[in-house]
């Protein structure tokens, strides 16, 4: 499903795609400088529909009834890569970097896209170690150029992985958010899946679990363990009886 983050229905996306509200041409605004970036962002839209990729972004104008903070913070938390489309003019944008250093802090696949010339010593220090992708000179449509085919490759590298992690972010999220009603923890099969996940999560050196995830995995286990386990009813009928 492709959007924005007001009609998004999905409780997460592959995508979120991130780029300066002053690089997209307001109806009427001719801006001779924007246009380059425009056309690549439109071209970006395409390729991830093309790819099925479901993705958001933010709307531009922001509705008045929409809390632009919040809503970048809850996109960012629930998206598997933050694509960053770079231009200067994004790198004076708040939300833009208020979605970036969000991302940072949980750990997300950060994707860099370049849109137009941007000195890399006036990127934020963490962007200047990621592999920045040129789309400057690519061709359009963007699915039929090497750098449109290696952003895919890119973004569906260990899909699985970064869903999970998305995934477990989003409960734990929840969970902190809802005073850590044991009702929102998890159990089961679904359990056992987070504690694989976490166990490999943690051997990597990137994109590793946020202790929020790892407490989290840990009081569902502890919550729940007793009461699946094959004989958590024979346990609790017995101490029923002896009381």
């Amino acid at each position: 499903m492709a959007g924005d983050l007001q009609h998004a229905t999905n409780p997460t996306a592959q995508v979120f795609l991130a780029y300066a509200a002053a690089d997209w041409p307001s109806p009427g605004r001719n801006d001779g400088a924007a246009i380059a970036p425009a056309a690549i962002v439109e071209a970006l839209r395409q390729l991830l529909t093309e790819a099925q990729m479901a993705y958001w972004e933010c709307p531009t104008p922001w509705p008045t009834a929409v809390d632009s903070e919040s809503a970048i913070s809850r996109a960012t938390e629930a998206c598997d890569n933050y694509l960053l489309v770079l231009t200067p003019r994004v790198l004076a944008d708040a939300l833009c970097l208020q979605g970036l250093l969000f991302a940072l802090s949980m750990n997300k696949r950060i994707v860099p896209v370049l849109a137009a010339p941007v000195a890399v010593e006036h990127l934020p220090e963490p962007l200047q170690t990621l592999g920045i992708i040129d789309l400057r000179r690519s061709g359009l449509p963007l699915g039929q150029t090497t750098e449109g085919r290696q952003l895919v490759q890119t973004l569906s590298h260990e899909a699985h992985y970064h869903q999970t992690h998305t995934q477990l972010l989003v409960r734990a999220l929840q969970w902190e958010r809802q005073q850590r009603d044991p009702t929102l923890l998890s159990r089961g099969a679904e359990l056992a899946g987070y504690q694989r996940w976490l166990a490999r999560a943690q051997r990597r050196s990137r994109h590793q679990p946020i202790q929020l995830q790892t407490l989290y995995v840990a009081e569902s286990a502890r919550h729940w363990g007793d009461r699946d386990s094959p004989m958590a009813g024979t346990t609790r009928w017995l101490k029923d009886w002896l009381l």
